[in-house]
């Protein structure tokens, strides 16, 4: 969409103010700085993927922590959105500037959390957090109804071999810390994940600036 300057255009899209019927009413801005001008559909409720088939332990935890978490975070089940953490959130951190997903990410991924031993054919592991350190729904996010002091409160989880003889792997619970493994009732979680499933399995989650998702594991 051209979004000069001198660019110009109408549209009528009604004016109930009933966001059901306003999945088409953009809103064009220039508040992500640094980029061009652009437009997005803050209206259109946007419900991302993740193949399980290519990335298990991604989709595994996403989906697990989508269960037990109290808001069901990102559930299109529960009809529970996760809303993006954009530039214009009035929330400041230690520096003074803009809070961003990499400040809600150090407090989830903070110095408690190490990488748990496993089987050599893992790989290397990231430390991957659930809800997205992008979303208003982090547990690193000040304001966020899942808030915690430390991700040692979220479910801890790895990646291993199952240890049954086979060549299964499993998502399973760090028990070095909370030794009964998860409550099952935590408000995030923190999981060591193959980084190759870790970078490609989230790359695809970036919401719209202001726009607001679901995320769906699937085979």
């Amino acid at each position: 969409m051209d979004a000069s300057l001198t660019a110009s255009a109408t549209a009528d899209f009604g004016s109930s103010g009933i966001e059901e019927v306003r999945e088409l009413a953009p809103r064009c801005d220039d508040i992500v700085k640094g980029s061009a001008p652009g437009c997005v559909l803050p209206y259109f409720k946007l419900n991302w993927t993740v193949d399980t088939n290519l990335y298990p332990a991604a989709g595994g935890h996403y989906w697990y922590m989508q269960q037990v978490m109290p808001d069901h975070a990102g559930s299109k089940r529960w009809g529970s959105l996760m809303h993006y953490l954009g530039p214009d959130t009035p929330v400041k951190n230690s520096a003074g500037g803009t809070w961003t997903s990499d400040n809600s990410r150090t407090r989830v991924c903070d110095n408690t959390w190490s990488v748990h031993a496993s089987d050599a054919s893992v790989g290397s592991v990231d430390c991957d957090e659930f809800a997205m350190a992008s979303t208003h729904e982090s547990g690193g996010y000040p304001k966020s109804v899942n808030l915690v002091t430390s991700g040692s409160k979220c479910a801890l989880l790895f990646t291993d071999k199952m240890g049954d003889g086979s060549a299964n792997y499993g998502l399973l619970a760090d028990t070095r810390a909370a030794t009964k493994g998860p409550s099952g009732s935590e408000r995030c979680g923190r999981a060591a994940i193959p980084s190759v499933q870790n970078q490609r399995g989230s790359v695809a989650f970036r919401p719209r600036r202001g726009g607001c998702s679901t995320v769906t594991a699937s085979s």
